[in-house]
């Protein structure tokens, strides 16, 4: 697993980055247009206004992401901390827009109507999702890290089968036939023709998780050696 200051380093506030081709084209376009000119320097002005804005914000939101170290693979992943206005505004005295910004103003009576808006509550659900994604993905990532073998070792057959059960079930797709979506994969070329077959979108793929690639190939491995562990009777039912 990678260390929680990885993942703080990852939840972490990026900087926009265009504030430099801003200015670039302040001064090309002054030469030219007086009224590019002005546009260009209010894009800048608003442009550093909302990063100041938001910066607190996203700062504070990370926060409330589990550390790495409480995922446990043979648990649910931790849910994420509830959004608490409270604690967000007692953020703001130390580490507020202030620290980016030169403007003064009320900005704690900027943050209190920002907070109440449908604006926020879009932006928030956007985040929310993305960190939620980001534990499911790294929760996947600590059971392909788990020696499955050993672990089932010390567990009944009942343990066994229901572990079995919730790694198909991050792992497999509705019906074809049902209309879920599916992946067309190319599994050899014969006689200068690209033979595909569609397989169905795992969870994990259909939900877009932030994934290191050869997870989910290696879950479904585990998954498959589990199941030969079992006796051919619960084999023949857990491979239907």
């Amino acid at each position: 697993l990678r260390s929680s200051g990885e993942m703080a380093k990852q939840m972490k506030v990026k900087k926009l980055k265009n504030l430099k081709t801003l200015d670039s084209k302040t001064r090309a376009s002054s030469r030219k247009d007086p009224s590019a000119a002005q546009n260009a320097i209010l894009r800048r002005y608003f442009l550093e206004l909302t990063q100041s804005f938001i910066i607190p914000l996203e700062r504070y939101v990370a926060s409330l992401m589990p550390l790495q170290k409480s995922i446990c693979p043979w648990k649910s992943p931790p849910q994420l901390r509830p959004f608490v206005q409270q604690d967000f505004m007692k953020t703001l005295e130390k580490a507020g827009p202030q620290l980016t910004s030169r403007l003064k103003g009320d900005w704690i009576g900027l943050y209190r109507h920002f907070l109440k808006s449908p604006n926020f509550d879009g932006w928030f659900r956007t985040r929310r999702r993305e960190m939620t994604q980001k534990l499911e993905a790294l929760h996947l990532e600590a059971l392909c890290e788990e020696d499955l073998q050993q672990r089932i070792q010390k567990h009944s057959e009942v343990e066994t089968v229901d572990l079995v059960l919730k790694l198909k079930d991050k792992l497999v797709s509705g019906d074809v036939a049902g209309g879920a979506r599916c992946v067309c994969v190319c599994v050899c070329v014969w006689a200068g023709l690209k033979v595909c077959v569609l397989l169905p979108q795992t969870q994990a793929e259909k939900q877009h998780l932030p994934l290191r690639p050869g997870t989910l190939a290696r879950l479904r491995e585990h998954t498959e050696a589990v199941i030969l562990s079992l006796p051919e009777d619960l084999q023949g039912i857990l491979h239907k």
